[in-house]
């Protein structure tokens, strides 16, 4: 199975963490965090990946290469302009038409065994779309998915405090058909102005297209914050967390 990984923005909240730096080549422990995200590909048994490149995409190509550090044969694509998630994917659309894929961001944190997982339920149980979800005390950060069983209903982004219909929220980690480009390809701008993955989700379940989810288990953190990021620092003390089973 391929993957793409997205890893175009700059990161506006980290502050000036990011101002001479990718946020996925932030540093958690002594590896970046795209590292990590990508020796977690290649222990899940992820034959080769697309990284989404935009902002200082030079030090990711110079750092990663052909990708034979990380155990994955990469392949690099541009986003030109940063306008969102629901449109990022598009320049490797072609390199990811021949099946399904991962798709992941290179701020998600977790375990290689949470994406085996992840591979194994999509090869035992084939769906449109397979999307990771977290339980957590304060859901107010995230997306938050409504569930029916595995099924996915809704999906409602950073809900006001104490309107969250769920704890379960976007883990950002997915497995996906090509068919997902059929609907990204129809979005609209979103108030924020971006193109907005989610909302391409929320047609799929329009649709009636089978959106199922998968419940993590493992270790997970979304590296959004300064304060996210000393909390991964304290996780993730060394190299090996990361690098897959021999």
């Amino acid at each position: 199975m391929k993957a793409v990984v997205l890893a175009a923005g700059k990161g506006t909240r980290m502050g000036e963490i990011t101002d001479s730096i990718p946020k996925p080549m932030v540093m958690v422990g002594d590896r970046p965090m795209l590292w990590r995200v990508l020796r977690a590909l290649a222990g899940a048994g992820v034959t080769e990946a697309a990284i989404v490149v935009g902002y200082m995409a030079e030090s990711i190509r110079s750092y990663f290469g052909s990708g034979a550090e990380v155990g994955i044969p990469l392949s690099y694509f541009v986003q030109a302009v940063q306008d969102g998630t629901g449109r990022a994917a598009e320049p490797a659309r072609e390199y990811l038409s021949d099946g399904p894929f991962f798709y992941s961001f290179g701020d998600i944190l977790t375990e290689p065994s949470a994406y085996r997982a992840m591979a194994d339920s999509f090869r035992e149980k084939p769906t449109d779309l397979l999307l990771a979800v977290r339980h957590v005390d304060d859901p107010t950060r995230f997306g938050v998915v409504e569930l029916d069983g595995e099924r996915i209903t809704g999906i409602v982004e950073k809900p006001a405090p104490g309107t969250a219909s769920s704890n379960w929220v976007n883990g950002g980690i997915f497995v996906s058909t090509p068919l997902l480009f059929d609907y990204t390809a129809r979005l609209e701008l979103s108030p924020r102005g971006e193109y907005e993955l989610p909302d391409a989700f929320r047609m799929m379940i329009d649709d009636e297209r089978v959106v199922r989810c998968h419940k993590l288990d493992s270790h997970w953190r979304d590296v959004g914050t300064p304060e996210d990021l000393e909390a991964a620092h304290r996780e993730h003390g060394g190299v090996d967390d990361a690098v897959p089973d021999s």
